[in-house]
């Protein structure tokens, strides 16, 4: 049966907000290729006998787990300044100042001459790195349309594993490449320069985010990119862009006159609830052992017996894989409510990692290869289930789920939570992996349960919805400028008889009383005691 033709609609966008949306998602390519080359760095024989990491090292776990947990307090701090940053001096110009500081972190990483000369510039990388975290989906979020909003969202995941799966292709082809003097880890941290330069060349072509454009009163900017953005051949005349704008206006406008500082989240209940899930979001996504797997991989494999070549090619296989699984959930995504989507994925990877404890219990240290190769297939299993539930929505929801005065920094909370349990799990699983062995991935399974069930129970569903209408689920609907009857939250004014399109387009009209009440002294102070 043929969709509502008002339903259709609710994807309204023109052919190049596609190509630009992959042009800033370039950045999130240059987070993951920065974040991931570490991974097959610490594999390349070469890098472990410049920084003299080998065995006979007593502290080699701990150096090891000091270059991953320091690039993510990199990106703590870096999440904090972006809080200021993105707000002051805009989204697109977020990700441009984030792109030129990988560009130079990472120039000094391949240059390093000393264990500490690498992990400062790691460091710093990770100060970009997150950065770019937050910006490149805070910008998609407030420039695309409401209607496919998840898929865009999704462009994102899918470029950051395309990082990935470069930066383990280029680590794996520079294990082979004999001729570099013991220098062949160098090139592929150079080769990190490249993508934010990608992204950088992209920019003119790139508009501002038009929220925070109306945020800083240059109105007419942001209609101009509305109007040519978010037009549909359906739509020539751009009546749902019309609306679409004057609600962003409205709600802006609404906004502008609240609480927009850190103490309002704590504060405010309905903030509160949206501030503990944006921590606990990317806390229990992370929590489940995808890291782990992700930048210990090569180890996780030579525990089960395989070469340094060998190990290698199945890092990069596994990204491959990852990339595969998100291709898949560009067409589910947007179908399943967002705390059905989570909570599902949380059970379905707690599944293959009992299957990983079970194999490295039983086979690590025989010559079993049926139950050694069990153990690989069984982390290819857990990627592929990671990257269709979790890895998209991971990126987005915490930023749907703020207004726009204080969205920054709800992505800032998000990405600071996700940066310190990075922290934790990077910092301790060579040494968990070394003294508790297969029992450590029992800690990862029952994250996963626990989380699971918090995210079914207390996420709220904010599929489709417009930005501006979140609050309502939150319960502040006294901090929604309200145009649901005149067909914005469906997609347009509907199609009926011309007393109810008189009285719809009468209602988006009477919204300016309705707003003019909220912002009086008597009105605010319903809004927020506080006032």
């Amino acid at each position: 049966m043929e969709a509502p033709k008002d339903e259709k609609r609710r994807s309204h966008f023109q052919k190049r907000l596609v190509l630009i949306v992959f042009g800033v998602c370039w950045g999130s390519t240059a987070f993951g290729f920065a974040s991931a080359i570490i991974a097959t760095t610490l594999g390349q024989p070469s890098f472990k006998i410049y920084m003299n990491l080998t065995t006979t090292n007593p502290n080699t776990a701990k150096i090891t787990g000091a270059m991953n947990s320091l690039f993510y307090a990199g990106g703590f701090f870096g999440s904090v300044f972006n809080a200021w940053y993105a707000d002051r001096f805009g989204r697109k110009t977020s990700i441009m100042t984030a792109c030129v500081i990988m560009v130079i972190a990472a120039a000094l990483c391949a240059g390093s001459v000393h264990v500490a000369m690498f992990i400062v510039f790691r460091f710093c990388t990770g100060w970009s790195c997150l950065m770019l975290l937050i910006s490149v989906p805070l910008w998609i979020i407030e420039v695309v349309p409401p209607g496919g909003r998840g898929v865009f969202g999704n462009i994102h995941g899918l470029m950051a594993v395309f990082g990935y799966l470069i930066a383990s292709y280029v680590g794996v082809g520079f294990f082979y490449y004999q001729n570099g003097s013991g220098n062949q880890w160098r090139a592929p941290l150079a080769f990190a320069c490249l993508p934010p330069l990608i992204t950088l060349s992209f920019m003119p072509w790139v508009p501002e985010s038009p929220r925070w454009l109306l945020v800083k009163g240059q109105s007419e900017r942001a209609w101009k990119i509305v109007e040519s953005l978010h037009r549909s051949s359906d739509d020539p005349e751009g009546d749902y862009a019309k609306e679409e704008f004057q609600q962003m206006q409205r709600q802006i406008e609404l906004d502008s006159q609240l609480d927009s500082s850190w103490k309002i989240l704590v504060t405010r209940p309905s903030y509160r609830k949206r501030a503990y899930i944006a921590c606990s979001l990317l806390t229990f996504i992370y929590s489940s052992g995808t890291l782990t797997i992700s930048n210990y991989g090569p180890t996780l494999f030579a525990e089960l017996g395989y070469k340094p070549a060998q190990t290698l090619q199945f890092q990069a296989g596994i990204i491959l894989c990852s990339i595969s699984a998100l291709t898949v959930s560009l067409f589910v995504v947007d179908r399943i409510p967002r705390n059905i989507i989570l909570a599902v994925g949380m059970i379905a990877v707690a599944v293959p990692l009992a299957g990983e404890a079970a194999m490295t219990s039983l086979y690590v240290g025989t010559t079993n290869k049926s139950g050694l190769a069990a153990g690989v297939a069984f982390l290819y299993i857990y990627i592929f289930l990671y990257g269709i539930f979790l890895d998209g929505p991971g990126y987005f929801y915490a930023n749907e789920i703020f207004p726009t005065h204080l969205r920054s920094k709800g992505a800032t909370l998000c990405v600071a939570s996700y940066s310190l349990i990075n922290i934790m799990w990077t910092q301790v699983s060579p040494i968990a992996f070394r003294t508790i062995h297969w029992k450590f991935y029992m800690v990862f399974i029952c994250c996963c349960v626990a989380s699971s069930i918090i995210m079914y129970l207390y996420f709220p569903d904010t599929l489709g919805k417009p930005l501006e209408e979140v609050a309502r689920i939150f319960g502040d609907d006294d901090l929604v400028a309200h145009y649901e009857r005149a067909g914005i939250a469906g997609g347009s004014i509907s199609h009926g008889s011309e007393h109810e399109k008189e009285k719809q387009v009468t209602t988006v009209e009477d919204t300016e009383y309705s707003l003019k009440k909220h912002l009086t002294p008597e009105g605010l102070r319903h809004i927020n005691p506080m006032v």
